[in-house]
């Protein structure tokens, strides 16, 4: 698998951010330890803390999916208090998060994720 170089990313998150119509907050790719690669966020961000309780939850799912003798996962989201959502998405070796506005349209933030992350070869 071929990692993602940072202005491959800086695009990405861009362009993911700009497709969504507002509903999508905050963006960031983070690397598998933890590592804040890039962002974008309209919201005070602290990167590195953001970058390590992604890895923690992260880790915290692939930990269960092993003990279930499943395969990987693609997807994580997750429903917070007022509507948010916090989503989650494998890309090259890294996580790709996005923070929705409350009461989103998740469906068109769904498309324009599979979109971007499929023509980019997820």
């Amino acid at each position: 698998m071929m990692k993602a170089n940072e202005k491959e990313l800086t695009f990405l998150i861009n362009s993911i951010k700009d497709r969504s119509r507002g509903w999508i907050e905050a963006i960031a790719v983070i690397s598998e330890d933890g590592t804040p690669l890039v962002h974008n966020s309209e919201l005070e961000f602290n990167p590195e803390y953001v970058g390590a309780a992604t890895a923690a939850i992260c880790g915290a799912i692939s930990a269960v999916i092993e003990l279930l003798s499943t395969k990987g996962y693609k997807k994580v989201d997750i429903q917070l208090e007022g509507g948010r959502y916090l989503l989650m998405r494998l890309y090259k070796g890294n996580y790709l998060i996005c923070l929705t506005r409350p009461h989103p349209n998740l469906g068109l933030i769904n498309m324009i994720l599979e979109a971007h992350l499929s023509e980019r070869g997820e």
